[in-house]
């Protein structure tokens, strides 16, 4: 990177770690729910850049430069499941006033299942933390030319230190800064692309279209409204296989929830979710037009789409390439932080914690740092090892599909079933979650977003029949 470009990165890591340390001065003592004082603004943003990992940051577009626009599918999603996540689940854990959202789990069945739960949790936002940590590193590696591993402790120790020292008030808030690091990078990549594109918007859609970025709408495919289950991503796989990961995301996952249990009221969680959904809606689109960049740019078809992203970052110029560097950054370490707090929210909740659900008025701080670290290191010694899985970004979206599924079917069971026993959640659970990795990893060629529903499908299945075949008794 140039001069301007190392200023731009560096600047963008300095002051968040500035920031971070400001703001825990000011920090409510709750280390898990900023005193359920957050408004509708830092919970959205937050909800949002949590999720965008730098796996979504570099996904989005490389899926657009090789296969098109068949990912647009899923943009409706986060409107149709706005409906049950607004209606019933935020309500629903208004009113519980917990800490872990596996709490729950324990009120309706036994503690063993909440630990189920917990512990599932658990497995998935670590692998997800180190996978996220590593893919980020690995682009940022060839645009910035720093060693691998160096980028790799880089961000997670950045990420463990706010963390560490401010809890969830300083996460959010620093969320909130990340995700316009995150937008203007993008954003500023795009408008230059089209400013210095030969015809403007003009010239950028002639190259998509004799590209086949605009697939599947230019040139139609008829494949992309087939019902058949093997079509790699079809309108109804998109819909349907999509609000199932959406409704585990916003719904099972204790990283999220948590964000709707730090609002001050019922409308704060509710207003924070729809901002979030305009903000990914937003980020998206974004990304999408970003691939169209790249490809209109560095169209050989012959070379990765890893590599055209990482040689698109390095031509732009202006301090440019520091700033998409810095918002891809900025995607990883949000992820990072939020599933460190969320993790130990979890662990010294659930494992930790008082059976009867909520953890202790005032959590011990100094135990919470150190487990921070713990934490941290642990996930950076995970984010060596994912290099040496192969197919990064499949492996990762078949270990979501694989894990989140039975997190989303104990929670459904749990709001909405009177059969489903405390046995037969807890066998079925165990059930659901070895055959749904087995199903992700061992069934090949199921359209990409079916993994999830037949994940959820086999959960629901296995904890019904377990228990009607125990016939054990019934809790709630």
């Amino acid at each position: 990177m140039n001069a301007p470009d190392v200023v731009a990165f560096w600047a963008y890591i300095a002051g968040i770690s500035v920031f971070g340390y400001v703001l825990h001065r000011r920090r409510h003592s709750d280390i898990f729910l900023a005193g359920r004082a957050m408004g509708w603004f830092p919970i959205g943003l937050s909800v949002m850049i949590t999720l965008f990992s730098a796996i979504n940051f570099v996904a989005f577009p490389t899926e657009v430069m090789d296969h098109g626009l068949y990912v647009l599918a899923s943009l409706p999603v986060f409107v149709l499941v706005a409906i049950p996540i607004t209606r019933v689940f935020i309500p629903y854990f208004h009113r519980m006033k917990l800490t872990s959202v596996y709490a729950c789990l324990e009120d309706r069945f036994d503690r063993r299942t909440r630990l189920l739960a917990s512990g599932l949790f658990l497995l998935w936002r670590l692998f997800w933390m180190a996978t996220a940590l590593y893919a980020s590193a690995l682009v940022l590696s060839a645009v910035t030319d720093l060693p691998l591993w160096a980028l790799i402790i880089m961000a997670g120790g950045v990420a463990a230190f706010y963390t560490a020292i401010g809890g969830i008030r300083v996460v959010m808030w620093t969320d909130v800064i990340q995700f316009v690091i995150l937008l203007g990078g993008i954003g500023a990549a795009v408008g230059f692309t089209v400013a210095t594109q030969e015809g403007g918007w003009a010239g950028l859609w002639a190259h998509a279209q004799a590209g086949g970025q605009l697939r599947p709408f230019h040139p139609f495919d008829p494949d992309f409204f087939s019902w058949r289950p093997t079509v790699r991503i079809t309108l109804w796989s998109g819909l349907i296989g999509t609000f199932v990961a959406f409704l585990t995301r916003y719904g099972a996952d204790q990283m999220v929830v948590q964000r709707y249990f730090t609002a001050r009221d019922l409308r704060s969680a509710v207003r924070g979710f729809w901002w979030n959904v305009l903000a990914a809606l937003t980020a998206l689109v974004l990304l999408a037009f970003l691939g169209i960049a790249i490809a209109a740019t560095h169209g050989d078809a012959d070379t990765p789409a890893m590599m055209r992203f990482g040689a698109f970052a390095k031509a732009l110029p202006f301090g440019l390439t520091g700033v998409l560097a810095a918002g891809l950054l900025a995607a990883t370490m949000s992820s990072v932080d939020s599933g460190l707090n969320a993790c130990l929210a979890a662990w010294m909740t659930d494992f930790e914690g008082r059976p009867a659900g909520t953890a202790p008025a005032r959590q011990p701080e100094g135990r919470y740092r150190i487990l921070v670290i713990v934490l941290t290191v642990i996930t950076i010694a995970l984010a060596f090892l994912v290099g040496r899985t192969g197919d990064l970004f499949t492996i990762v979206n078949r270990v979501i599909n694989g894990i989140g599924s039975p997190l989303l079917a104990l929670m459904l069971l749990a709001l909405f079933s009177r059969r489903c026993t405390a046995r037969g959640a807890w066998i079925g659970g165990w059930i659901g979650a070895v055959s749904s990795l087995a199903i992700s990893f061992g069934w090949a060629g199921l359209a990409l977003h079916y993994y999830a529903v037949a994940n959820l499908l086999v959960t629901l299945a296995a904890c019904l029949i377990a228990s009607a075949l125990t016939a054990g008794p019934r809790h709630g």
